[in-house]
């Protein structure tokens, strides 16, 4: 059988800091999908991936889209 030695905090903290950046990566793409499929229900169709984000950062500020106030409001929050 063979021992192994215990972490150490730096090894514990180092660890918890990775599986803390893996969960962010992770979720990074669910507020993306939230602002186009809200985009999408008012007939702005978005193309797929994160590189999007640039262009639906402009959209709630823009007034030539035809979205509600509320909707507006709710896309800035997802965008920050």
């Amino acid at each position: 059988m063979r021992f192994v030695e215990p972490r150490t905090d730096d090894q514990l903290a180092r660890a918890v800091l990775f599986q803390g950046r893996e969960g962010l990566v992770h979720q990074r793409p669910e507020p993306v999908n939230a602002l186009k499929a809200m985009f999408c229900e008012f007939g702005h169709c978005i193309a797929k991936g994160i590189g999007q984000l640039k262009y639906v950062a402009v959209f709630p500020e823009d007034e030539g889209y035809n979205l509600p106030a509320l909707v507006r409001e709710e896309c800035r929050v997802l965008v920050r």
